[in-house]
């Protein structure tokens, strides 16, 4: 299991769900829906995370912590969007 969360393996599938996620919110049905600060976190979170691999910070605690926080922000602010729509 260490040696799957070093590789970054974990944080790349993540950030490729962020990915997703964000491709979701930028369809017409959810474009309304989500505010342009909530896009923008999920897309340099979602790049940020797809980074761990090539950058090598599966094993960079300050890195992960980093990753992490910005995966957080991204979901707070999806979560405060959900509660301001009409």
């Amino acid at each position: 299991m260490d040696s799957l969360l070093r590789s970054g393996i974990p944080f790349e599938i993540a950030g490729l769900a962020y990915f997703v996620f964000y491709l979701l919110m930028q369809s017409r049905r959810n474009a309304a829906r989500f505010s342009g600060r909530t896009k923008i976190l999920t897309l340099v979170a979602a790049i940020a995370l797809v980074a761990a691999v090539p950058l090598g910070y599966g094993d960079k605690p300050l890195a992960i912590v980093g990753m992490l926080g910005l995966a957080a922000l991204a979901l707070i602010s999806t979560v405060l969007d959900r509660r301001a729509a009409p």
